[in-house]
């Protein structure tokens, strides 16, 4: 937070009219152990230090931000010195945005549009604040380049669900949370949709592009966009995916009912033709190994997937993260 900044909240705090996050992060850290000092980071407090990230973004400054002594900057898998890379391109921020926070792990995650030098771009963080400060932050961009599925301009407005409420009674604990995403991708692999628990209006948008129940599409024999979240994986049709790898459920929304996921798509190429299960026969069109770098949310209430929103990249073959 800037000195600024912190004028001009402690300013509204003797008025009363000071936003939580600002109250609650107007004092930097002690250098020493504070008994005084509210060490935790709520909602409020973890969507505010991603605002201030955003900000310092558009801003081209980290020097902005409370950050941890060893803080840690990945940009698409790559780690970087922070204050490179997007830093440098970032222009302003759009109004698409959608939040996920987890507390109890001190992580929040942000998935909306930006601008990279005047041309809309798909951004994804995630940062860990600890004692608050920032410990950790991972970048995720999706650019309309060659070979790439983002659409940004389609992101207009965010789904509802993801800012509504689970109610207590319809919520699952985090481990049942993981699990049911875990099985999400553990279908796709084995292409058996029998074992997740869907809902059944369920829908999936893919770096701005509806890839369920999109029957205008669904113009190519064959083709799976017409279906729905659970028939879509009956088919057999994701066979290609040889391995969904390096799963990382980083932030688990309790109160949303949000579980948002990192990981690789890998496509090892040696599967030619395959068997759909209509008894159809398939075949493989790309000759080279590949990779999907993916960003992957998803909305879980009364133990069922509502909506999946995901962040897809194209990626050299067996890419690691960075962390």
């Amino acid at each position: 937070m800037t000195r600024n900044t912190l004028a001009g909240a402690a300013v509204l705090m003797l008025v009363g009219l000071a936003p939580p996050w600002a109250r609650a992060q107007a004092t930097a850290p002690p250098a020493d152990y504070d008994p005084n000092f509210n060490y935790d980071c709520d909602r409020a407090c973890l969507n505010g230090f991603t605002d201030e990230f955003l900000a310092a973004l558009v801003a081209h400054d980290p020097s902005r931000l409370s950050l941890g002594r060893e803080v840690k900057y990945t940009e698409n898998g790559q780690v970087l010195r922070l204050g490179d890379g997007f830093w440098g391109t970032a222009s302003s921020l759009g109004t698409y945005k959608i939040y996920a926070d987890d507390p109890q792990a001190g992580q929040v995650m942000f998935m909306g549009v930006m601008e990279e030098n005047g041309a809309p771009v798909i951004f994804c963080s995630r940062l860990k604040i600890e004692l608050r400060q920032i410990t950790e932050i991972e970048a995720i961009i999706s650019r309309k380049e060659p070979g790439s599925l983002a659409r940004p301009e389609n992101l207009v407005q965010p789904a509802p669900v993801f800012t509504e409420t689970v109610p207590l009674a319809e919520r699952r604990s985090r481990q049942n949370m993981v699990a049911i995403a875990n099985s999400y991708f553990n279908a796709i692999e084995k292409g058996h949709a029998s074992y997740v628990p869907f809902d059944s209006h369920c829908n999936r948008i893919e770096s701005g592009v509806q890839t369920t129940n999109n029957a205008a599409l669904a113009t190519n024999p064959g083709s799976v966009l017409g279906l729905g979240c659970a028939d879509q994986i009956k088919t057999r049709n994701f066979q290609p995916d040889t391995l969904i790898r390096n799963r990382r459920f980083a932030v688990i929304d309790e109160e949303r009912g949000l579980v948002f996921v990192l990981g690789f798509f890998d496509h090892d190429a040696t599967l030619r033709s395959y068997t759909l299960a209509d008894g159809r026969s398939a075949k493989q069109t790309r000759t080279a190994p590949w990779t999907w770098e993916i960003a992957e949310m998803f909305k879980i209430q009364d133990g069922k997937i509502m909506r999946v929103e995901a962040l897809v990249n194209p990626a050299p073959y067996g890419m690691k993260d960075g962390w």
